[in-house]
């Protein structure tokens, strides 16, 4: 009898385990990637131009842009260097701007541990990622940061500029009000929109 109370007593505790709502964790954002070698974007031509930022390297030196396209749900980053430079690695970091993006406690970012990286063939200059815009807060922030070399051998790292970070470091990341990444009419072909 004490067996089968017991038995009936552990049931009951663990059937009562407490099961966390969906809406307490954020979806997850899932980027697909394209590189190219090209001058061409990688973008939908529908695509409208939400913001660009330059793509600085040793703090100093414009190397290229990172712009931030939307096509109805779709959203792109697109980082794209200018002659002369081209993009070794990408890494990516996207979310809220209160701690989504990985830093150091002293607040430096920590770019090995961006969600979406990836390393590139020799001669690319154009890399895109693409995500269901859906998925991410009114309120986002991008940490975009590259590895890129010039056509004499230059090696640097980059960041898109933005907001700088509350460490040490000179690295940067872009804010977006997704609400307003609607209401502009840029025809993204339109040379006038490239720097």
């Amino acid at each position: 009898m004490k067996l089968l109370s017991l038995s009936l007593c552990f049931l009951f505790l663990a059937a009562c385990t407490v099961e966390e709502s969906e809406n307490a964790t954020p979806q997850e954002v899932n980027f697909e990637i394209n590189a190219a070698a090209s001058a061409g974007k990688l973008v939908s031509p529908t695509a409208v131009l939400c913001q660009t930022s330059d793509l600085i390297a040793g703090q100093n030196t414009v190397v290229g842009t990172v712009d931030v396209y939307r096509d109805g749900f779709t959203l792109s980053i697109v980082y794209h260097t200018i002659p002369g430079w081209n993009l070794d690695e990408t890494h990516m970091s996207i979310g809220n701007c209160t701690g989504d993006i990985p830093t150091t406690g002293s607040g430096n970012p920590k770019v090995g541990h961006f969600e979406y990286s990836a390393v590139h063939a020799s001669g690319t200059s154009v890399v895109t990622y693409t995500t269901d815009g859906t998925t991410l807060p009114f309120e986002t922030c991008i940490a975009s940061h590259a590895v890129v070399t010039s056509s004499t051998g230059q090696n640097e790292t980059a960041w898109g500029a933005g907001v700088g970070f509350p460490g040490r470091s000179w690295a940067t990341y872009m804010q977006l009000d997704m609400l307003s990444c609607t209401s502009t009419t840029k025809d993204p072909s339109d040379p006038g929109n490239d720097r």
